[in-house]
């Protein structure tokens, strides 16, 4: 029942296809969208993105930690 975010298939496929092969043997889309119940939510590839659903804070990729870190400080009340 929460809303959050991860690495997103067009990043998996960029990687992929960067390096020639499959790097993951799962996707974290893939999987995500087959929870019941979740709402898995995704921005552009490799830009800054993170969700916050209550306590619950998630960054998409290696580029939204400033976000994630920013929605820990709100979460806070700072």
């Amino acid at each position: 029942g929460k809303t959050w975010t991860g690495f997103a298939n067009s990043e998996e496929q960029f990687a992929d296809s960067f390096v020639g092969q499959r790097i993951q043997p799962f996707w974290i889309e893939d999987e995500a969208r087959q929870i019941a119940g979740t709402n898995f939510v995704v921005d552009q590839r490799f830009r800054e993105f993170a969700v916050r659903d209550g306590r619950l804070i998630t960054g998409q990729q290696q580029y939204s930690g400033a976000a994630a870190a920013r929605l820990v400080i709100e979460a806070l009340g700072r």
